[in-house]
């Protein structure tokens, strides 16, 4: 409350007290006076420059502009976050609450030392300076190729291949005993995942021919892809999982499963 009992602000009371002095017995509110719109500047008015406002023109209708519609210009609009979850470019993957994103431009990351380490002034070894001592034991040309996109959801915790964690399914990635596949992992994801596969080695696809580096764990940079070749030597059901353990728990994980040559799928 001001000096002098005068109030700052809004008085709660003031509604009640407006109701109290309309019905005061003998009050006569004032006339109301007449607006004279002569005298009114309508040339100012019709002068207001609406674009400075922030809105855009009033189309006309005669030029084929929908009447009383501003010309708003939704190619401007900001379809950032569209563009990172667009599943037309990984139709395979599972649309619902566990893919956050779809990496819009994956690029073969191999050769990337990692983050934070681009400028630290020593060399930094990558996959792509890798190279085997001795001969790859399979140099066949692949039968097949398979595509599996790591997804997640950071904010939720949740993990898995192509949009599903293990308990949303039962069905392995499944190969022939023998047969040469080659694999190529997209992480849509916003961090690193260390993919392992158990009871194999595979050859990374790097560059190196037959003398490819041979690994059962490939870590896959975000919004990065690593392709490796296959050669399914190994029946029976194996891990295939993110060496994170709790993204494995998460249900970054599914079977591998090999089946013998000549078995009914």
């Amino acid at each position: 409350m001001a000096a002098g009992g005068e109030a700052r602000g809004v008085d709660p009371g003031a509604e009640q007290n407006a109701s109290r002095t309309l019905a005061t017995p003998g009050y006569v509110p004032p006339p109301a006076t007449p607006v004279d719109h002569a005298t009114m500047d309508h040339a100012a008015m019709s002068g207001m420059d609406h674009a400075a406002m922030g809105h855009a023109p009033i189309s006309d209708p005669a030029t084929g502009g929908a009447a009383g519609q501003g010309a708003m210009d939704h190619g401007a609009m900001d379809h950032g976050d569209m563009a990172m979850r667009d599943f037309s470019r990984a139709p395979q993957v599972h649309k619902g609450p566990g893919v956050q994103t779809i990496a819009p431009m994956p690029v073969d990351r191999t050769g990337y030392p990692g983050q934070g380490l681009e400028d630290v002034g020593h060399r930094v070894l990558t996959y792509r300076d890798l190279i085997a001592l001795d001969r790859n034991p399979d140099v066949r040309a692949p039968d097949r190729s398979l595509t599996i996109h790591l997804t997640g959801n950071m904010e939720r915790f949740m993990w898995g291949f192509d949009g599903q964690r293990m308990v949303d399914t039962h069905e392995p990635f499944a190969f022939t005993e023998g047969e040469r596949v080659r694999v190529t992992l997209i992480n849509d994801t916003m961090m690193g995942h260390p993919i392992h596969l158990h009871g194999h080695f595979f050859d990374l696809v790097t560059g190196k021919g037959d003398h490819a580096p041979r690994k059962h764990t490939v870590l896959v940079q975000p919004g990065g892809t690593v392709t490796f070749d296959l050669t399914a030597d190994a029946v029976g059901d194996w891990a295939f999982h993110c060496h994170m353990l709790y993204h494995m728990l998460a249900g970054m994980m599914r079977v591998v499963s090999v089946r013998p040559r000549g078995e009914a799928a």
